[in-house]
């Protein structure tokens, strides 16, 4: 029985070019995006208004405390103590923004409570 030839198959420079090409060519987009996100972020939290138009953003909380040895302490001491000893500690707030595009301009944004037709 003859052995069968293996046939070899690697990673292109092709692809590693195109790849290389790509990142070069969204960094720049992607760090004014970021830019832009931090901005309207650090605006929403401040309760600033969001002008009305077919786009709306909100943020989105997300809220935790650094507790990664809760498991063995709830081990050792009970859920109840844990508990207690949890509320020691501050909680870490984070936020999220989403920003989504409307087909047209919501209704409810105008702040009135019925739609004019002419």
């Amino acid at each position: 029985m003859a052995s069968e030839p293996k046939i070899q198959v690697q990673v292109t420079q092709q692809e590693l070019e195109e790849i290389i090409e790509l990142e070069r060519l969204i960094a720049p987009m992607q760090k004014r995006v970021d830019e832009l996100k931090s901005n309207v972020k650090a605006l929403l939290i401040h309760k600033m208004p969001v002008e009305i138009g077919r786009f709306d953003a909100t943020l989105i909380r997300f809220t935790g405390r650094h507790v990664p040895w809760r498991r063995g302490f709830e081990e050792y001491l009970g859920e109840d103590e844990a508990e207690k000893f949890k509320k020691r500690f501050d909680v870490h707030v984070r936020f999220e923004l989403k920003v989504e595009e409307h087909a047209v301009p919501p209704l409810w944004k105008d702040g009135s409570d019925s739609i004019q037709v002419n």
